[in-house]
C-alpha cells in the first residue's frame, strides 16, 4: 500500500535528478581522496626527487667549474714536433712534485746528442708554465693525459697547431718492491738491462754488484771513488781476475727497451770489452 502510494504521489524527474546528484557526489569525493591519497604519498618522493636532482646538478656544476690546472702533471711527457731541417724533434719533460722539470730534446735523423734544459714550473691561470731561471721558456695546458704547448720561446702557438706540439703522458718506471728492499740495505743505485739480462747495484760506502745472466756467479768489487763531470759518475774498478769493471750513470732519459716505461737515468756497463746499456734508478741521494 505505501509502495503505491509513494509511486503514485512521486514525481519521475526527481529519481534521475537524485541519482545524478548522488553518482556526481561520489566521483568528486573519491577524486577528493585519491588527490588527498596521492598528494600525501607523493611528496616524500617528489621531496626525494627534487633532492636527488639537486645533488645531481652539484656534482654537475662541480665536474664543469673544475679546472684544468687543479691538476699536476707529475711523471714524464713526450711526443714529436715540427722539425724544418730534421724527420721530427722528439720533446720529453720530466715533472717533478718539488716544482722542477727536465727536458730533453732529440733531433731525429741528424744523430746528434740530445738537448737538455732544467728549471722549474708553476701554475698560472690554468696554464703550466716552464721557466728557466726567471725567463719563461714554455707554456702548457692539460687536456686529460696530454699537455698542449700553447707557448714557445715566447711565441704562440695557435690552436689549429695544438696537435702537432701536444705531449702524452708516459708510463714512469714502477717503483720496483725490491727497490724498496735494497734501499733499506744501504744500496743507492741500482740499474738493468736486456738482451742479455743484466743487473748491477752500487752501495757507494761498500761495493758493486754485477750480476750477467751468462755468468755462473755474479761479481762484487769493492767500491772506489768515482770521477764525476758535467754529464756523467764513472766507476772504473779491476776485478779480482784482472778484468776491467767500468760503470757510468747519466743524466739522460732512459727507456728499458721492453716496456713503455721510462726512467730518468742510463746506465752503461763494460766488462771484458762488451758494452751493456740499460736504466738506472737512484734509490739514495743524487748522483
Amino acid at each position: 500500500m505505501h509502495f503505491r502510494s509513494f509511486k503514485n504521489n512521486s514525481n519521475p524527474m526527481k529519481i534521475p535528478s537524485l541519482l545524478s546528484f548522488l553518482l556526481i557526489f561520489t566521483l568528486v569525493g573519491m577524486s577528493s581522496c585519491d588527490q588527498f591519497s596521492a598528494n600525501k604519498s607523493d611528496a616524500p618522493d617528489s621531496l626525494s626527487a627534487k633532492r636527488i636532482r639537486d645533488t645531481t646538478i652539484i656534482v654537475k656544476d662541480s665536474i664543469i667549474n673544475a679546472r684544468a690546472f687543479d691538476t699536476i702533471p707529475i711523471g714524464f711527457y713526450q711526443g714529436m714536433l715540427p722539425c724544418r731541417t730534421c724527420e721530427g724533434i722528439q720533446r720529453t719533460i720530466m715533472f717533478s712534485a718539488d716544482d722542477r722539470f727536465k727536458m730533453e730534446e732529440l733531433e731525429w735523423g741528424k744523430g746528434g746528442q740530445a738537448k737538455k734544459t732544467e728549471g722549474t714550473w708553476s701554475k698560472d691561470n690554468g696554464r703550466f708554465v716552464l721557466y728557466q731561471g726567471e725567463k719563461v721558456i714554455a707554456k702548457y695546458k692539460l687536456v686529460k693525459d696530454s699537455l698542449v704547448n700553447t707557448e714557445n720561446a715566447g711565441t704562440r702557438i695557435p690552436d689549429s697547431l695544438s696537435r702537432s706540439y701536444s705531449l702524452f703522458k708516459k708510463n714512469t718506471a714502477p717503483e720496483n718492491p725490491s727497490w724498496k728492499k735494497r734501499k733499506s740495505e744501504g744500496v743507492d743505485i741500482v740499474g738493468n738491462g736486456n738482451d742479455p739480462f743484466w743487473s748491477l747495484e752500487i752501495d757507494n760506502e761498500k761495493f758493486i754488484y754485477f750480476r750477467l745472466s751468462q755468468l755462473g756467479k755474479p761479481i762484487i768489487v769493492p767500491i772506489e771513488k768515482p770521477s764525476i763531470n758535467k754529464d756523467s759518475t764513472v766507476y772504473s774498478i779491476v776485478t779480482e781476475g784482472g778484468a776491467p769493471l767500468k760503470v757510468s750513470i747519466s743524466s739522460k732519459f732512459c727507456n728499458d727497451g721492453v716496456s713503455d716505461h721510462l726512467y730518468e737515468y742510463k746506465m752503461n756497463v763494460w766488462y771484458k770489452g762488451q758494452l751493456y746499456k740499460g736504466c738506472a734508478v737512484l734509490l739514495n741521494g743524487e748522483n
